[in-house]
Parts: C-alpha cells; sequence; structure tokens
C-alpha cells in the first residue's frame, strides 16, 4: 500500500464537506493522493458529526466499519470536525482504533498531522483546543469531488453562530459567528467556477447573519449581489437563512439578479408562540407570516424550504395545532422533520416535560403527511411549464435527473427527463409534463441552453 494515499470519507453536512474538499486540495498540492476507497489507502479521514444523536450515530458506525479488521481496512485512521471538538475526551477513551482525533479548532493541522503519521511518527491523540477558525484554510486549492460532480459547490461565507438557540450545540463545536471577508470569498468562487461550477451554494450555520460580527462586510445581500453580478451564467443559491435575521434587502437582490435562485432555505422550527419563545428564536408566528408575505410579493415565484423540530420539551396538542394551521397558512414547497435530540450542555436539555417518543413519532407522521399533500398541490402548478434545469445524473430508468433553480441539491425535488440529449453539468430547458411521484416531476428536453441567463 502506498503510504501516501488518504481516503476522505463522504460526509453529508455542507459546512463540513467544505472542509474535506480543502483538504483534499492542500494533500493534492504537496504530492498526496486521495484515493476513493479505504482499501486503498493508508490514511482515512472520517468529519464527524456532533448535531444530533442520528448523526453521531452514523458518524460512530461509519468509524468502526472503517477500523473493522480485515483486508480493505486503511492502516490508520483520523476523525475531524465537530465530534472531536465536543467528545474529544470520551472518544479518545472509547475509540482506540483511531489514531487521532482532530477538532475543528486545530483543522488546520490536518496536512501536518498526516505528514507525521506517513513519516513514522505519532502525533498527540486528541488536538482541541476552543473553535476560533472559519472552516479548514480559506485560500487552499479545493478539490473537485467526481464522485458528486463539479457542477454545484457549496462556499462557506461564515462559521459559528451568535443566536443563542437553546437546542443547538452548533456553538460549542463551532465557536461564535466569524463572517469571511467579501474578498476572500470572491477569491475561492473564482475558483470554484474556474473548475467548472455551475451552481454556488452559499452555506453556513446561519447565512442571514453575514456580516453582523463586526467585521465591518456590509452584508448578505450585498454578498449575493457581488457574487450575482461576477458569474452572470452561474447559479447562486442561498441555504441556512434564519428568518429571525433575514434582511428585506435580499428578496430585492433575488428579484434582481435572475440568476440568483428564486429558492430560500428558511428554518422557521416551529410555529408555537410558547415553543419558539422556549427554543429561544426571536420572531413570533405572525412576524415569520409577514416576513414571508413581503418576500413572496417581492419574489412572487419564491419556492421555500423549512425545518422543524417535533417534540420539544413541553410540546402539547395546541402546539401541534398551531404549527399546522401555520404550514396551511404558508404552503412551503418543502419541508424537513426532525425529532427533538437533547444536547448535553445546552439549556433545552435539562429542561422538563420531555414529549414520549411515541407521540413525537406519531406527531411527526402527522405532519410529514400533511406536508406531503400541500407539497403535491405546489408541485402541480409546474405542469406544463417550461423551465431551465440544470442536468445532473443518469438513472436506471434511463432517464436523466435534473433541477430548476426551484430545489437544492440531494434535499429537494427531482425531474426526470426523458431522452435527455444535454450532458451531466449542463443547463437544458425542459417542460414539466407531470408530477410522476412523491417530490417529482417527468420532463421532455426542449434544448440546450449555454451559460447565459435563461431563465
Amino acid at each position: 500500500m502506498n503510504k501516501g494515499t488518504v481516503y476522505l470519507h463522504p460526509v453529508g453536512c455542507p459546512k463540513a464537506n467544505v472542509d474535506r474538499e480543502k483538504l483534499g486540495g492542500l494533500l493534492e498540492s504537496r504530492a498526496y493522493r486521495i484515493v476513493d476507497s479505504p482499501s486503498e489507502a493508508s490514511i482515512a479521514i472520517v468529519f464527524g458529526c456532533a448535531f444530533i444523536d442520528d448523526a453521531k450515530r452514523e458518524s460512530i458506525d461509519d468509524i468502526l466499519n472503517l477500523s473493522s479488521p480485515g483486508a480493505g481496512r486503511p492502516e490508520h485512521i483520523i476523525v475531524a470536525g465537530c465530534m472531536p471538538e465536543k467528545y474529544g475526551e470520551e472518544l479518545r477513551l472509547s475509540l482506540p482504533e483511531v489514531d487521532v482525533f482532530v477538532g475543528n479548532s486545530m483543522l488546520r493541522e490536518l496536512p501536518g498531522i498526516v505528514a507525521s503519521i506517513i513519516g513514522g511518527k505519532r502525533p498527540h491523540r486528541l488536538m482541541t483546543g476552543g473553535t476560533g477558525q472559519t472552516g479548514l484554510l480559506a485560500g487552499a486549492p479545493v478539490r473537485i469531488r467526481p464522485e458528486t460532480g463539479f457542477w454545484t459547490r457549496a462556499v462557506l461565507i461564515g462559521d459559528g453562530c451568535d443566536n443563542g438557540c437553546t437546542y443547538c450545540s452548533i456553538p460549542h463545536m463551532r465557536g461564535r459567528l466569524r463572517s469571511r471577508s467579501i474578498a476572500g470569498i470572491l477569491e475561492e468562487t473564482d475558483l470554484l467556477v474556474k473548475q467548472g461550477a455551475k451552481e454556488l451554494v452559499l452555506a453556513g450555520q446561519d447565512t442571514a447573519s453575514f456580516g453582523r460580527d463586526g467585521t465591518n462586510n456590509p452584508g448578505l445581500a450585498a454578498l449575493l449581489s457581488d457574487i450575482a453580478g461576477r458569474y452572470p451564467g452561474v447559479w447562486t443559491r442561498l441555504s441556512y437563512v434564519n428568518p429571525d435575521n433575514l434582511d428585506s434587502d435580499v428578496a430585492g437582490v433575488i428579484a434582481e439578479h435572475s440568476n440568483v435562485c428564486n429558492y430560500v432555505d428558511l428554518p422557521i422550527q416551529h410555529a408555537s408562540p410558547r415553543i419558539l419563545k422556549a427554543m429561544g428564536r426571536g420572531d413570533r408566528p405572525e412576524v415569520l407570516e409577514e416576513k414571508i408575505r413581503r418576500f413572496r410579493k417581492a419574489v412572487p415565484e419564491l419556492s421555500l424550504r423549512t425545518s422543524l423540530i417535533l417534540g420539544f420539551p413541553g410540546e402539547t396538542e395546541e402546539d401541534m395545532e398551531d404549527l399546522t394551521g401555520f404550514l396551511k397558512k404558508i404552503e412551503f414547497d418543502m419541508v424537513g422533520v426532525f425529532a427533538f435530540s437533547p444536547q448535553p450542555g445546552t439549556p433545552a436539555a435539562d429542561f422538563p416535560d420531555h414529549v414520549p417518543e411515541e407521540i413525537v413519532q406519531d406527531r411527526i407522521l402527522e405532519v410529514v403527511a400533511l406536508q406531503d399533500e400541500i407539497s403535491h398541490l405546489r408541485m402541480e402548478r409546474l405542469v406544463g411549464r417550461e423551465l431551465k434545469v440544470l442536468v445532473e445524473d443518469p438513472l436506471e430508468s434511463g432517464e436523466s435527473s435534473a433541477r430548476s433553480q426551484y430545489d437544492m441539491a440531494e434535499v429537494d425535488r427531482l425531474i426526470r427527463i426523458k431522452d435527455c440529449k444535454a450532458p451531466p453539468g449542463s443547463f437544458a430547458s425542459v417542460r414539466i409534463e407531470s408530477v410522476s411521484g412523491p417530490y417529482e416531476w417527468t420532463a421532455t428536453q426542449i434544448h440546450t441552453l449555454g451559460s447565459g441567463r435563461e431563465n
């Protein structure tokens, strides 16, 4: 086995994935070879998630699978990111299979750690020290990940969070809000677009807070406008926009620039006034409703995704009625529904009146069923429309998958194009024929588009 080979385990978190990509680029620039299988690698690196319990379990399973005895086992394993930052000492004691645990605060040390291990030296097993960095390396080269395509790329515009939600452990793992400079962000997006990116997804713990940490950045609307004007043939998409901090100027930028996707990921978490207050969320339901109304007035074809937490301590049937009534009134396009997961060290973990698991699951099923109906009705509004789409991958059915500006990669709706002639990573014009399944349309291709500002 070549000692200069490194396997970077896939991750689902866009923020961690940016760190993973940058690490890959940095290691390649230092003559290490990034391989696609752990069986080919001398070192495997896993970015472990600690946001909710399910994510923790998945990360632990990944680590144990990589460390299982057998021919496919890498010689060394490094676990990096949020999980070591939060649970470092516990992990050090319980997972002797891992060579080194590296928290977010020490990610910049990873290239040196890899060099030490390959050189036969054993670094400290636990490297954490308080969250104070923004991403891995702002100026690092960014490696294209061929397994997911190069055309959609996430850009971390800041890290950490100051919102103080009572259920969230992000500040414990990624620190307080730290916005990147617009110049640094544009330097990175220049590289991504040069590499072939057709879609830039602005990511952070809360993108709406960009520039609110005393960095003299003019804010999210200005950044969005700069990126849209700089790359007129590239889609720009917003994710993780806390409605409490949403600036109305953002809607104006989306309306002004046709290459800014008519899409906002707006996690409201709940719609009961009592539960929102307990969560530490700022806006009341009526304020949320008015913000959404104004946004939709400025951007009439806005597609809205939200996230909900059910089973928060003390949640009652009356709170659920507030929530379902709000969903019926607002009609979100997509909703992610999650069970409350108490995180050690957060205020909500010690709140009384936890909701029994079976009741939480019943409430999740109720909300999912309601939202499925709402989503289907909203999807039908696009039937018969001609849309610009980004073609992604061939499907086993012989069709090609694609997305319009109204959906984010990997989490939202899918368009199946029959007899698609456009290659993956290109824009095409299609006509939506029908809603063919849950969160799926069928379409026919009209023609392949260039890189201009077609709608």
